[in-house]
């Protein structure tokens, strides 16, 4: 059972998952659009400075509110919803693997929220690095900084990632659409797993993979989006009236390996499994570069002021949700925290069609990301229809296949989560960056002295080592995690 509840967390946190800081431009003489101008293949051009200091001048008008502002908060929204996702419903089970006191729950929404923040500025390096190198993909901008030879490195981290969330994403479908059944008190034929399971993959994914354009899908995932908001809101209300509490409405509705727990328990080893799970809660990097291009004017500044606010609201609800299943349930909060609330509760009932609604509009979404990358890495990226639709019943006959045979992913989960999550969030842009940024730095410095841009290497350059250390630190501790729970008992 407790091993059922480890999976859980780390499926989740595959599908799959603190202060805020402002970016710091060290001098006048190194701004982000004059680093874009001088990029990593940057010529003696007579209008480099000129060009330069003229869009440094709009950009400045433009933070002062002039003519022309672009309005942000479509785009945040936007933003918003690629970083939420139902991840956030298992870090309230990662806290509870290692504490059952509430007293431990005001350092965790600080980490929380640094490890959202963190996140958001490695969205902001891709962003910079997108700028100076004029890169139109994620693979793109690695390919521009570190060389093509190696583009296939980032291009198989995201391909892998976006496998394995359709993987855990199929099994949750299952998981959420038997329990939402028992809770409408359906019985019979579709009231079992895999049958249901089959029938929705069939029905409902496997359309929605073959679609010739995902456009209508950012208007149909803002429902997945409400359901997230929703299941915050509702968490915290059922928390505050005392539902689940001892004599509360429907205590003795609770599932018998959710009775909520609290007491002084503390195994700081498993502090880890808190961090591999916050190391893939806040993952929507390999968009970045489709955000700049949506920038007016595309400045770094304008970037960070879409960036930062969007990161800071996701990491917002997520400790909403992470801090209410956890106050609510304590030591026995579940892994995907809807179980643990009773299927006689009407709100959860609602919360789980709204969470049911983001994942399945997110597994579309997720599989043209695997797609995508698969074509591109076969220099197939202009392959016919057909081939497309054949991928589509390929992964989808696969996924749903693990999800019904092997339901039991943890150490591929666990491990895929957070050795891809760090090198997708924090190592490779922290590399992109330093090299871009090396680049651009020597190729001023060949200018005549007359045409240069005095770049330096700025206190975001020196944070980027920073950030490399801390992503391979996790990823190690990632790693180390999962295979701690799949072979040893050492965290028991």
């Amino acid at each position: 059972k407790d091993s059922g509840m480890r999976t859980r967390v780390l499926l989740l946190a595959a599908a799959a998952c603190g202060v805020s800081h402002a970016l710091h431009i060290e001098s006048a003489g190194l701004r982000p659009l004059q680093l874009a101008k001088a990029s990593p293949t940057a010529t003696a051009s007579p209008n480099l400075k000129a060009k330069a200091v003229a869009a440094s001048q709009s950009d400045a008008l433009r933070l002062k509110g002039g003519a022309g502002e672009q309005v942000l908060l479509p785009l945040m929204f936007s933003l918003f919803k690629a970083i939420v996702g139902s991840g956030i419903l298992s870090l309230a089970n990662a806290i509870s693997r290692w504490t059952d006191n509430p007293a431990h729950i005001a350092p965790v929404v600080l980490l929380s929220l640094a490890f959202s923040m963190m996140a958001g500025h490695c969205y902001a390096l891709i962003g910079e690095v997108t700028l100076m190198t004029g890169a139109e993909s994620y693979q793109d901008a690695w390919a521009k900084t570190m060389g093509p030879q190696t583009a296939w490195m980032p291009g198989f981290a995201v391909m892998s990632q976006t496998l394995v969330a359709c993987v855990c994403y199929s099994i949750i479908l299952g998981d959420l659409g038997y329990d939402l059944l028992r809770g409408l008190g359906i019985s019979g034929w579709f009231a079992v797993r895999n049958n249901l399971l089959a029938f929705v993959s069939v029905t409902m994914l496997l359309p929605l993979c073959m679609l010739r354009s995902f456009a209508m899908l950012a208007y149909t995932s803002m429902l997945g989006v409400m359901g997230v908001v929703y299941t915050a809101v509702f968490m915290v209300l059922r928390k505050v009236e005392g539902s689940y509490a001892p004599g509360g409405q429907f205590y003795k509705s609770i599932p018998a390996d959710s009775i909520p727990s609290f007491g002084t328990r503390f195994e700081g080893v498993k502090t880890l499994i808190l961090m591999a799970t916050l190391n893939t809660a806040f993952q929507a990097h390999y968009d970045a570069p489709k955000f700049v291009g949506m920038m007016q004017p595309p400045t770094l500044a304008q970037f960070n002021k879409l960036v930062f606010p969007s990161f800071l609201a996701a990491g917002t609800v997520s400790c909403i949700c992470m801090v209410a299943g956890f106050l609510t349930f304590g030591g026995n909060s579940n892994g995907l925290i809807l179980n643990s609330y009773a299927s006689t509760d009407k709100l959860a009932v609602f919360g789980r069609l709204g969470i049911g609604a983001s994942i399945l509009f997110g597994y579309p979404l997720a599989f043209n990301g695997f797609r995508t990358g698969l074509l591109a890495s076969t220099g197939n990226s202009k392959a016919p229809q057909s081939t497309k639709d054949l991928i589509a019943v390929c992964t989808l006959v696969f996924t749903t296949g693990v999800a019904m045979v092997l339901r039991d992913l943890g150490f591929l989960a666990s491990f895929a989560g957070a050795v891809l999550g760090s090198c997708i969030i924090y190592i490779f842009p922290a590399l992109m960056h330093i090299a871009a940024t090396k680049k651009a730095v020597e190729a001023d410095e060949k200018l005549h002295p007359n045409k240069q841009l005095g770049l330096t290497y700025s206190a975001r350059y020196q944070m980027s080592y920073g950030i490399l250390a801390l992503g391979l630190s996790l990823c190690i501790l990632g790693g180390s995690v999962s295979y701690l729970q799949a072979f040893t008992n050492y965290l028991e």
